[in-house]
């Protein structure tokens, strides 16, 4: 039987009124009363019912959209301002405005926990879940609907949104494998990402079943910046028998890379091969081209505000993930080994 706001009113020996202005953020409860509230929420486990609320709800006409980066870093990510500018579209077109909230310095949930204090949303879009345990399941118990850019949100895997990741990884390791390269090296990202996984276990199985493995010293990890895609090229060109291909996970740190082998008098892609994932603007324009793998950044950024509008507007509670195709675009940054 599931667990009812009269059951956490009676735990917690306050009023049921008492517990719904803890869950929507109403002031004038004390902090002791709202923790007490919210420790026995949370061990019940107990979700408020969406359609409930709507009866008597009024819309605030605003989205939360919360990021576990810092703002600089934000505006710096193609694929991220991608994204919002997709959210960005629905939200405009149905005339509602987003509430942004971007990490602090140190505090990659500080964006979330900022939302998870407001009251002025009807609905919230988080990304990269991952990154901002564990504080992620109070989202759970909120009274507003959620919809997760990655592979996991308050409703395990339910509300999702992700590219095929995957597939992705395959892809880019089946255009070097048929170019003939054979040393091949990899630039990866923070692992506690699903996606970051998800990438390089697509890429790895396709070298696998072509009797290859990566060697670990042509192996590097960065933080999808630029900078730290140069600083792997450091390391890995470093090593006496160089990679004749690299896969980074994402572009900016391709390109970084790509940076880093030419200022050592490395020719792209005669000398070496670069493969990239997101299809960034930027990809289409360095020199040479960057080949990468496409995730629809912008699409998944329209879906992300659509599907979150239908939640808060018809009361649906759930939907199942919602997985994009990636797409391979080659370009100019790889060639068939000689």
């Amino acid at each position: 039987m599931s667990v009812t706001i009269y059951d956490v009113a009676r735990q917690a020996d306050v009023s049921t009124a008492t517990v719904s202005k803890v869950l929507s953020n109403t002031p004038y409860v004390s902090e002791k009363t709202r923790a007490k509230v919210l420790a026995v929420v949370s061990d019940l486990d107990f979700v408020p019912n969406l359609a409930a609320r709507s009866l008597n709800q009024v819309r605030t006409g605003i989205i939360g959209l919360a990021f576990p980066y810092a703002s600089d870093y934000l505006f710096e990510d193609p694929h991220l301002m991608l994204f919002l500018r997709g959210v960005e579209n629905i939200a405009t077109t149905h005339d509602y405005s987003i509430l942004l909230m971007t990490a602090g310095a140190a505090d990659a949930a500080g964006g979330l926990r900022r939302l998870l204090h407001t009251r002025y949303v009807d609905g919230a879009i988080v990304v990269g879940m991952e990154s901002v345990q564990p504080i992620t399941a109070e989202l759970r118990h909120r009274t507003y609907p959620t919809v997760a850019l990655g592979y996991h949100s308050p409703l395990g895997v339910y509300n999702t949104i992700h590219a095929d990741d995957y597939l992705g990884g395959r892809l880019a390791a089946e255009h070097l494998l048929a170019l003939g390269h054979r040393r091949i090296g990899l630039i990866g990202g923070p692992l506690e990402i699903t996606a970051v996984g998800r990438r390089i276990q697509g890429f790895t199985d396709a070298l696998t079943e072509h009797g290859l493995s990566l060697a670990p010293d042509l192996r590097a990890a960065g933080d999808f910046t630029q900078e730290s895609g140069f600083a792997a090229a450091a390391s890995i060109l470093a090593q006496p028998a160089r990679p004749t291909a690299i896969f980074s996970v994402n572009d900016r740190m391709a390109l970084g890379f790509m940076a880093y082998a030419q200022a050592s008098g490395l020719t792209i892609p005669t000398d070496l091969s670069i493969v990239g994932f997101d299809d960034i603007p930027a990809a289409a324009f360095s020199h040479p081209s960057l080949t990468t793998v496409c995730q629809p950044s912008l699409a998944m950024g329209r879906m992300a505000g659509e599907r979150l509008l239908d939640l808060v507007q018809r009361t649906q509670e759930r939907f199942e993930p919602l997985v994009l195709a990636t797409t391979f675009v080659p370009r100019n940054s790889t060639r068939a080994l000689a």
